[in-house]
């Protein structure tokens, strides 16, 4: 399962926007992506690159369905998927390895996207890089802000791809990485979900391909990699070199901090004849999806073991597809709800808000769920939660040390009340 099919899949199901006219990589794509936010857009005439560019590539739940290949039962397909990895099988070469050049970011259509941007950013790159010691590999999704024709600075989040660089750091050694670009999303799905402690993302990447995933050492630094991508580079992070990155527009739609980040030197590009890259809207639907809805699998997955039924979670685009959930269950205690919170938090640490409903809420309706939390939750319905360790993304947290308030709303029906049911339809 590769780039081309899919986007073949979508043009055929009207899901594909080709923006023919010359664009402008500062803001320019900004604009035609944000016009077009319900659908994938081609730009096929990018100033200063030969090569296409795609963005939006996945902004929407119906497009979820085609992604995973699954229209009726999707959601608990992915459930299931992150359950039970499988390994990929490894070949020897791939069309990927057709083309190879020295790096050279002047080429590539990386856009600017809003005024204040630190400068171009590589958005949407899955970065791959192996535990020292080992051949198990990492799979992660990291911003790239551009320095210069080799060079960039890279957002690193203390999560594993952190842990990697800083063992090799302390041992005085640069951290070899394989950046994918122009990919299935479910490459992306993938490397945005939660795994299983010794199971890899790439082994959850084909599980959601239903077996159909190929890797490839590549030829520098012999990284595992997905072998059927438009574009492979091959560099490292510099162990001792940093810089500033930032500022960015991050999914909050305010800027992230600034920070000193790590720098990333380029050797090599390889990439298939007629390569497509690709581009990640910011603090837009693709990004609420592909960061959100991995994470509402994990919630699922832990709320179901407490509780008798679970029937749908939801991180609305208004908390930005990632402080705010909503969560629909089956009730049968006193105290339910508040379980279904805390256990919700626990899953996904950055999440900040969380309504409980029952399944006469449709979860997708932001009018029904406010409706439920207006009637449904009393004076002791509401939990705060005080200096709780938090998203890093949130503006309004203590950024000394990234705590903030957790809320629980219990929207639910109380058991031995009556007077909660709706007459009237919404």
């Amino acid at each position: 399962m590769s780039l081309r099919p899919y986007l073949e899949m979508l043009k055929e199901s009207n899901f594909l926007v080709e923006i023919h006219d010359k664009v402008k990589q500062e803001y320019e794509i900004t604009e035609y992506l944000q016009t077009n936010n319900n659908k994938t857009v081609l730009f096929t005439n990018v100033e200063k690159s030969h090569f296409p560019l795609i963005g939006n590539s996945l902004t929407s739940r119906e497009q979820l369905k085609f992604v995973l290949n699954e229209h009726e039962n999707y959601y608990s397909f992915f459930q299931q998927s992150l359950i039970n990895p499988k390994q990929p099988t490894e070949v020897e070469t791939s069309l990927t390895f057709s083309n190879k050049k020295q790096a050279n970011f002047s080429h590539l259509p990386i856009p600017k996207f809003f005024p204040g941007d630190g400068g171009r950013y590589l958005s949407s790159v899955i970065v791959f890089a192996q535990f020292p010691n080992t051949d198990a590999p990492n799979m992660s999704i990291h911003r790239i802000m551009v320095l210069d024709n080799q060079r960039g600075t890279m957002r690193i989040v203390p999560r594993d791809l952190h842990k990697i660089f800083l063992e090799n750091k302390k041992n005085g050694l640069d951290t070899p990485i394989a950046v994918i670009n122009g990919y299935h999303p479910i490459l992306a799905l993938a490397a945005s979900s939660p795994t299983p402690s010794g199971k890899s993302e790439l082994d959850l990447a084909n599980s959601l391909m239903k077996g159909e995933l190929s890797i490839v050492q590549t030829p520098r630094y012999g990284i595992s990699v997905p072998s059927d991508v438009e574009f492979i580079l091959e560099g490292r992070i510099l162990a001792e070199e940093e810089t500033v990155e930032g500022p960015f527009v991050d999914i909050t739609g305010t800027f992230d901090d600034i920070r000193n980040q790590p720098i990333v030197q380029f050797d090599d590009v390889l990439f298939r004849d007629n390569a497509i890259f690709q581009t990640i809207l910011p603090a837009y639907e693709e990004h609420f999806i592909l960061m959100g809805f991995p994470r509402e699998a994990e919630i699922h997955n832990c709320v179901s073991k407490i509780v008798p039924k679970v029937h749908g979670v939801y991180l609305t685009p208004s908390g930005c597809g990632w402080l705010n959930a909503v969560i629909s269950v089956t009730t049968e205690n006193a105290g339910d709800a508040k379980k279904v919170g805390l256990t919700a938090f626990q899953a996904h640490p950055s999440l900040k808000w969380c309504t409980v409903v029952n399944e006469d809420i449709d979860i997708y309706n932001n009018k029904a769920v406010e409706w439920a939390r207006i009637t449904r939750a009393g004076t002791n319905d509401i939990t705060i939660l005080k200096n709780i360790k938090g998203s890093s993304l949130d503006p309004s947290r203590n950024r000394d040390n990234d705590t903030s308030i957790k809320v629980i709303i219990d929207a639910t029906k109380k058991k031995g009340k009556t007077g909660y049911d709706r007459v009237i339809p919404f």
